[in-house]
C-alpha cells in the first residue's frame, strides 16, 4: 500500500507517520484490500486537524476529517470514522447480495407456480417438440379466444373449431405481432 503524508505549519515527524501507518494498517481487515492512504496533518495553534483519504479495491474511496487539540486524538478520530465508513458499506454489501438470491428464489418459485397452474397438454415445451394434441383445442370457441391461447402459451400455431360457424380454422402468427387465420374454403 503507499503512503502519502503531508502537513503544514508542522514538522512530520516519524512518530506521527509510524502512528498513522499503524493505525490505517488496522482498517484494512474492515475496508478491504488497500491501494493507497493519504492523510494532511495542519496545525493552527490551538486546534490540530487531521484529513485522511484511503482509497480501496473496487474504487472504494473513504474520506474523513478529524479536530482536536492533539495530533494523536485527531489521528484516533479520523481512523475512528474510516472505520464506521467501512463497516456501514461491508454491511450494506453484504445484505445486497442476500436480496439478490433472495429476489431469485422468489421469481423461480412464482415460475414454478405459475406451470403448475397450466395443465401439461396445453403448455408448449422449449425442450420437447410440439405434439398433435397441443396445437388442437377441442373446445369451440371464437378467434379472439384462440389469440389468447396463441399468446399465451407462446405456440406458433393454434387449431381449433369456431364457435360460430362451427368450421376448423388455424391461427398463426405472422410476423411481429401479426396473427393470420387459415379458413377452409366456402363451397358454394
Amino acid at each position: 500500500m503507499k503512503f502519502e503524508f503531508s502537513g503544514k505549519n508542522l514538522t512530520l515527524t516519524d512518530a506521527l507517520r509510524s502512528r498513522m501507518e499503524k493505525r490505517i494498517s488496522k482498517l484494512e481487515k474492515f475496508a478491504g484490500h488497500m491501494v493507497s492512504a493519504h492523510a494532511s496533518f495542519e496545525v493552527e495553534k490551538p486546534v490540530h486537524q487531521v484529513d485522511l483519504v484511503i482509497h480501496c479495491s473496487q474504487n472504494r474511496i473513504y474520506k474523513a476529517r478529524a479536530t482536536a487539540e492533539d495530533m494523536y486524538l485527531a489521528i484516533h478520530k479520523a481512523t475512528d470514522a474510516i472505520e464506521q465508513q467501512a463497516k456501514k458499506d461491508k454491511t450494506k454489501r453484504l445484505a445486497g447480495r442476500g436480496k439478490k438470491k433472495l429476489a431469485v428464489a422468489a421469481a423461480e418459485a412464482e415460475a414454478g407456480e405459475a406451470e403448475e397452474e397450466e395443465p401439461p397438454s396445453v403448455r408448449a415445451r422449449a425442450d420437447a417438440p410440439i405434439q398433435r394434441n397441443d396445437l388442437w383445442r377441442s373446445k369451440p370457441m371464437t378467434v379472439k379466444d384462440a389469440r389468447l391461447v396463441l399468446e399465451e402459451h407462446d405456440m406458433p400455431l393454434v387449431m381449433f373449431r369456431e364457435l360460430e360457424s362451427d368450421r376448423v380454422l388455424v391461427l398463426f402468427r405472422q410476423g411481429r405481432g401479426q396473427v393470420a387465420v387459415v379458413e377452409p374454403p366456402v363451397d358454394t
